[in-house]
């Protein structure tokens, strides 16, 4: 996946802010969501980052894959992001 063409991404003390340009509209991440956010636009996969995720916070791979699906299905249908 990538920022849609259209998309600025600046990083935060609090994680990151992204801003569709062609509409003005943003979208706020925590920073695991920022941290998130990177390793899918570097290639990684959701179930990589989920699992590392879990062990990290000792909280449950099924749950962390959840919510990166809904974080990415958001950022999606907002036209941030973009499959490569």
């Amino acid at each position: 996946m990538r920022l849609h063409p259209d998309t600025a991404l600046t990083d935060t003390p609090d994680g990151s802010v992204l801003l569709n340009r062609r509409t003005g509209r943003y979208w706020q991440v925590n920073r695991t969501g920022a941290h998130t956010l990177d390793r899918l636009l570097a290639g990684e996969s959701a179930d990589r980052i989920a699992a590392d995720l879990a062990a990290r916070y000792d909280i449950d791979a099924a749950r962390v894959r959840a919510d990166i699906a809904t974080m990415t299905e958001n950022l999606l249908t907002a036209g941030l992001i973009e499959p490569s």
